[in-house]
């Protein structure tokens, strides 16, 4: 008879990908992720595969619970301004926060993976272009509620706001300068005028 997973799955992979967010995927060993999770390395082996297994299901996760993505599926019916406003509110948060850290893990993970690994910088794409789908749908729907301006090019204004949460995750992370910060999410968000 099969033995049951003697740990919780979820909070395994929730823990993991932060440490494949703090570190990054090369630098992060299976070491690492037994001491941040409290499971042993057979038993990760075991229930993922190898490291890349890992971190695609720690990505998974994220998407589906953490992510930015998360929070505008989560707000489909929230107006676009308000969803905008609380996702970028979140990114300047996380400059100081210890429980957020700043950028994401899926572009993170893009940008260290480019051109090391083709299946999870392909992996990472996927993601990145269901946010910008989730983007689009939003503006969509704030253009059939009369929240913005029908005329506008809504995906013109998906790709904008993509570059711009991209920057603003990379700002979040390097430099964190909040004005500099602001400025850009405001002038992001006059484009909604």
């Amino acid at each position: 008879m099969a033995r049951l997973r003697e740990f919780d799955y979820d909070k395994t992979l929730l823990n993991a990908g932060k440490q494949f967010w703090a570190s990054g995927y090369q630098a992060t060993s299976i070491q690492d992720i037994a001491l941040v999770t409290g499971v042993k390395p057979g038993s990760l082996y075991k229930a993922f595969g190898d490291k890349k297994g890992l971190l695609l299901k720690c990505v998974k996760h994220y998407m589906e619970h953490t992510s930015y993505y998360a929070l505008l599926i989560e707000n489909s019916d929230v107006p676009l301004k308000k969803i905008l406003g609380k996702i970028f509110n979140l990114m300047i948060e996380s400059c100081d926060d210890t429980t957020r850290k700043g950028g994401c893990l899926v572009t993170n993970t893009a940008f260290e993976m480019a051109s090391v690994d083709e299946e999870i910088f392909s992996e990472m794409n996927k993601h990145l272009s269901r946010m910008k789908q989730a983007l689009l749908n939003h503006l969509l729907s704030a253009q059939a509620s009369g929240e913005i301006d029908k005329k506008k090019d809504a995906d013109a204004l998906a790709a904008y706001f993509i570059t711009l949460i991209q920057g603003l995750l990379v700002s979040s992370r390097v430099t964190k300068d909040k004005t500099e910060m602001r400025n850009a999410i405001k002038t992001g968000l006059s484009l909604l005028d």
